[in-house]
This record gives structure tokens, C-alpha cells and sequence, in this order.
């Protein structure tokens, strides 16, 4: 009798800790909808084995003895109860035969229903990805603009492109393999850094102006060194992260490649993220006010006094519309999602046609240039007409530098 007993518990407990399927045998997880899906008869359903209405699909996971789910994270042990969760095998529309499926478990989620898509930010990301090139290709074809700054603005731009152009990959396009969607967080980790620090090396370029505001830098020997700072940095910071986020212990880990290709929560963005880009933003600050202060009290040449206010003025602009974007940015993770931080959202991926409009068409010596070179050949009226009204604060500069050779522009 006591062994029937005994025996009927024990069959009782180990019902109760089995990891539930989520699908029925034969069908699959269709990635992204989550539904379960029988590729014979091409049919999808719900997953009832899970009552709640939004899931998160993990990769990398492990379950306890007592069928628990544990999140390899940290020393936390964050773990999913056997309600809370399920298993089965994650895979596309156009996998017939199901030989690409991959083992997942689909864990409930707490969270609220998104006011917008993802698919509408990465389509957002993707005109800024194509006027950030854009801006690059404009500097960097042009000598008239491949001085110091335009240099700086070159890189600038194309480490915030490239940044963008991994995160509408990550928004819009499926993934299996988290050790390529760890590699595709760490490289949009790396971008966005290094735009940050090439504002503040464009910070810096024009702060040191001010102690020798003589002509215009073309040398390469000085950009090395921006080049080294603004893409050093960054890249000594993607590694210790690396190394936080893969190596065994019981330190809190970022959880890039856990759950998907980003941080694991808001806390670590902050944490490894978004604390560098405070401090850049702070010293950005501080520079331009100690630069508008010198630039507003000391007396230089009159053409270089106008030119290097407009230098400063451009760049704090670009710092302005870049900053404040991600001030909001870094504030909207304390705050409930809402229609007013959506639109701030939606304008911080179309940041990269703002750069644009500032960099080219609202430069006078950047149309001048394009307009030299016949690009605006097919609308020359405008373009004049554009020209004549008002002057051109970096002209001055411009005329006592048309006679430096190329040599000595490209620092030889």
C-alpha cells in the first residue's frame, strides 16, 4: 500500500515537472508570429499550451532538475517556472521539411503591446542609412571639404550608418544562429560608440582651432590620431564587453546573444551603454562652452574669427540634433511606452536625413562645391539663387587657401 503510494507521487511529481511541448508532433514554431504550424497541410494555431498573450523565443537556456528554465545571465539565476514556458523547434514559412528547425523554448513575457511596429523604425533607419552614405560620399569625393573636419565627418557618418544598417537587420530580419546575432549586437554596440566619440573628436578639433586658427588642416598625420581615439575606444570597449558578456562567473552579464541579438534588459544598457555616452555628452558640453566663451572674448583676424564661429556653430548643431535624440532616448527607458515617446523615437531613426540637410544642402561651402564640380548642373537657377542671399562666413578662409598645393594639403 505504501509503495503504491510512494509510487503515485513520484509519477504525480514527475508529470508535474516535464517541460511542456508547445506544438503538437509534426508541426513547428514559425519564428516571429510565434503560432504553431503543420507544414503538411499548411495550417497555423495558437499555442494553447502557454496562457498568456506575449512570449519571448530563447536559443540559449538550460533546465533545472526540477523542470525549471534557468536564463545563463548571471549569478542571479533567473529562472522560468514549467508554466511559464515551452519547447519545440523555431523555424520559417519556407522550410518545408522542417531540416532548418532549431531547438527554442518560448517564455511568457509581461510586456505591452507596442503602440508601433519594429518594421516601421527599421524602415525609418533605413532613410537615414541612405542619406548618412550619402553625406560621406559628398566629403569624401570633394578636396574642397576632405579638410580635417571633413574628414572626421566622413567617419562620423559612416559609423553611424553602418550602426543603423545592423539594427534594421536585427529589427526586420529573422535569425537562428545567436552566435552571429551576438557578433551583429556587438558590432551595432561598436558604431554607435564611435559616432559618439567622433563628435566629441570634432568637439575637440575645433576647441584646439582657437590656439591656432591659421588655415585649414588637410593633413592626414593629425586625423590618425582623431581616427585612433574615435575608433580605439570604441573597440577596447566592445572587447571588455565581449569578454564580460562570454566569460564564466559570478559577475552580471550584458545578455547580448541571449534572448536576441541586443542587451539583455534596460538596466545593462545603461550599465555598458549608455553610461559612455553620458560622459561623452557631458564633455561635449563642456567643451562648447568653454569654446564659446574664448571664441565671444578673444579677437583673431576677422575671416577666421567668422569661419571658426561657424565651424563652432555647425557642430554644435550636429551635437544638439545627435545628443538630445539620445538624451530622450536614454530617458524613455525609465518611462512607460507612450505616443509622445514613440514620435521622439521615430525622430531619432530619421536622425541620419537631419545630418543631411545640416551637412550638405544647408552648407553653403558644400553646395559650392558640388555646384563647381557640374552635380547641379540640372538645377543651376535655384542653386545661384541659393547662393546670392546672404554671405558665406567660411569664404574668407577658403580664398587664402585656394594657393596651398595639394601636397601640403595631404600633409606630404
Amino acid at each position: 500500500m505504501w509503495k503504491l503510494l510512494i509510487l503515485s507521487l513520484y509519477l504525480g511529481v514527475s508529470v508535474a515537472v516535464t517541460p511542456k511541448f508547445c506544438c503538437e508532433p509534426g508541426s513547428a514554431i514559425l519564428k516571429r508570429r510565434n503560432v504553431c504550424w503543420n507544414p503538411v497541410s499548411n495550417v497555423t494555431n495558437d499555442i494553447k499550451t502557454l496562457e498568456c498573450q506575449f512570449k519571448l523565443r530563447l536559443l540559449r537556456y538550460e533546465i533545472n532538475s526540477d523542470g525549471t528554465l534557468l536564463l545563463p545571465l548571471s549569478s542571479k539565476n533567473f529562472t522560468v517556472d514549467v508554466k511559464s514556458y515551452c519547447l519545440g523547434n523555431a523555424t520559417t514559412i519556407k522550410d518545408l521539411e522542417l531540416k532548418n528547425a532549431t531547438e527554442t523554448a518560448l517564455v511568457c513575457s509581461d510586456k505591452k503591446e507596442k503602440i508601433i511596429d519594429d518594421k516601421v523604425s527599421g524602415y525609418c533607419l533605413i532613410v537615414s542609412v541612405v542619406f548618412l552614405f550619402l553625406t560621406a560620399i559628398v566629403y569624401a569625393a570633394l578636396s574642397e571639404l576632405r579638410d580635417l573636419q571633413g574628414k572626421s565627418f566622413v567617419c562620423f557618418c559612416i559609423s553611424l550608418g553602418l550602426g543603423m544598417m545592423i539594427l534594421v537587420i536585427m529589427k526586420l530580419m529573422t535569425y537562428s544562429d545567436m552566435k552571429l546575432c551576438a557578433v551583429r549586437g556587438f558590432l551595432t554596440y561598436f558604431f554607435f560608440l564611435a559616432s559618439f566619440f567622433w563628435t566629441n573628436a570634432i568637439s575637440i578639433q575645433i576647441l584646439l582651432c582657437i590656439r591656432r586658427p591659421s588655415t585649414i588642416n588637410y593633413k592626414w598625420k593629425d586625423f590618425f590620431w582623431y581616427a585612433l581615439y574615435a575608433w580605439g575606444c570604441p573597440a577596447l570597449l566592445t572587447m571588455i564587453l565581449a569578454i564580460i558578456n562570454f566569460v564564466p562567473g559570478n559577475h552580471s552579464r550584458p545578455g547580448i546573444g541571449l534572448m536576441h541579438c541586443w542587451f539583455y534588459d534596460k538596466e545593462n544598457q545603461w550599465y555598458y551603454m549608455y553610461s559612455v555616452m553620458s560622459i561623452l555628452i557631458i564633455a561635449n558640453i563642456c567643451i562648447f562652452i568653454y569654446t564659446s566663451v574664448c571664441l565671444w572674448r578673444n579677437t583673431f583676424a576677422t575671416s577666421h574669427l567668422k569661419a571658426l564661429k561657424y565651424k563652432f556653430m555647425m557642430t554644435l548643431r550636429l551635437f544638439v540634433l545627435m545628443g538630445v535624440t539620445w538624451i530622450f532616448e536614454m530617458f524613455s527607458s525609465f518611462m512607460e511606452e507612450s505616443h509622445f515617446w514613440v514620435i521622439i523615437d521615430i525622430y531619432n531613426t530619421l536622425q541620419g536625413l537631419m545630418i543631411f540637410l545640416m551637412l550638405v544642402p544647408f552648407r553653403r561651402r558644400a553646395v559650392k562645391a558640388m555646384y563647381k564640380q557640374g552635380w547641379l548642373d540640372c538645377c543651376t537657377n535655384a542653386v545661384e539663387k541659393h547662393l546670392a542671399v546672404g554671405e558665406d562666413d567660411e569664404q574668407d578662409v577658403m580664398a587664402q587657401n585656394t594657393d596651398v598645393p595639394m601636397e601640403d594639403r595631404n600633409g606630404k
